[in-house]
């Protein structure tokens, strides 16, 4: 093969392997006909250019796993192997194998509390419809209230509805803005009978699922109303259902902290607490939520798990 053709060749793997594009893009790039691409891709993987591994996903990455439980006294989760360093393409692969993780998990759960984010929102997009035969005594609810912009993935009345319906649980709602005016704002939203019953249920709740987010937070959630100048004199580093905390998971607090949220002692007593979390520019978020003592269950990539061990054996 000439050099100019091999050149050609790597160039046309890297598009469709790599950038991710279409044949029908590639083919229109390099003035060809898609089945002259396709052609072309298979002649890559006959020669040697492109070797695809096959990796399952479910297949955990044990050893990782369990120094992850010891450290931080986890029940399970799952390590995903990937070798990748587009945060993009991990970040899917991150969402598609914990949908996949979690669609093994609901026959075991009866009633799910869900969070918000981009991750949370990612989740139940990427989830696949199904159904149970006792549905109707499943159910899944908002642990947090709406956020106060038009961010779909912020809006968990939203979520709620979207995922009940591809899980066929029945679905409860909270609303109530997470961030209310004042104290006596929230008092007013405790008060109601609809409130009232999604309290009784956050005290039921047998699943939560919950991401992570970092310090600062973006969109900001509040916090210069929240805690003033506290988050920064406190060192926070992450944020959990919109508790803050520092890198050794203390929660900080502020009398000015007014959110219609579960109260933390339901998620201490839920029997799972899902975290699904991925990006060693997490690492530091993610080690303050795993010292919190709220997690059971993690679900990471390789790369984050082996920064996450490493950063937490230099702070000990």
């Amino acid at each position: 093969m000439k050099k100019e053709e091999a050149l050609r060749l790597v160039e046309i793997c890297r598009l469709y392997y790599e950038a991710e594009l279409t044949q029908a893009q590639i083919a229109e790039t390099f003035d060809i006909s898609r089945p002259a691409v396709s052609k072309l891709l298979s002649e890559a993987r006959h020669r040697g250019i492109v070797k695809i591994e096959i990796v399952s996903p479910l297949d955990s990455d044990n050893d990782l796993l369990n120094q992850l439980i010891c450290l931080f006294n986890l029940k399970g989760g799952l390590i995903i192997p990937s070798a990748t360093k587009d945060e993009g393409l991990l970040r899917r692969l991150i969402v598609s194998q914990a949908a996949t993780y979690l669609e093994k998990t609901l026959p075991d759960i009866n009633r799910m509390g869900i969070g918000w984010g981009k991750t949370m929102g990612d989740l139940i997009d990427e989830f696949q419809s199904t159904a149970f035969d006792d549905s109707d005594k499943k159910m899944v609810c908002p642990v947090i209230g709406s956020a106060p912009n038009a961010i779909q993935w912020l809006q968990t009345n939203e979520l709620t509805r979207i995922f009940a319906g591809k899980i066929n649980f029945s679905p409860y709602y909270l609303h109530a803005p997470a961030f209310p005016f004042s104290e006596n704002d929230k008092n007013l939203f405790m008060d109601t009978i609809e409130y009232k019953k999604i309290s009784e249920l956050w005290a039921q709740l047998d699943t939560i699922l919950l991401g992570v987010g970092t310090y600062p937070t973006v969109p900001d959630q509040a916090t210069a109303v929240r805690f003033g100048n506290k988050l920064k004199e406190k060192k926070a580093v992450g944020v959990l259902a919109t508790y803050y905390y520092d890198i050794d998971g203390n929660m900080i607090e502020s009398p000015d902290d007014i959110v219609v949220r579960i109260p933390l002692n339901y998620i201490k007593k839920s029997k799972r607490v899902m975290v699904i979390s991925g990006s060693p520019k997490k690492t530091r978020a993610l080690r303050g939520a795993l010292m919190t003592g709220l997690i059971s269950h993690l679900i990471t990539d390789e790369s984050t798990a082996r920064e996450l061990i490493k950063f937490h054996g230099e702070l000990n």
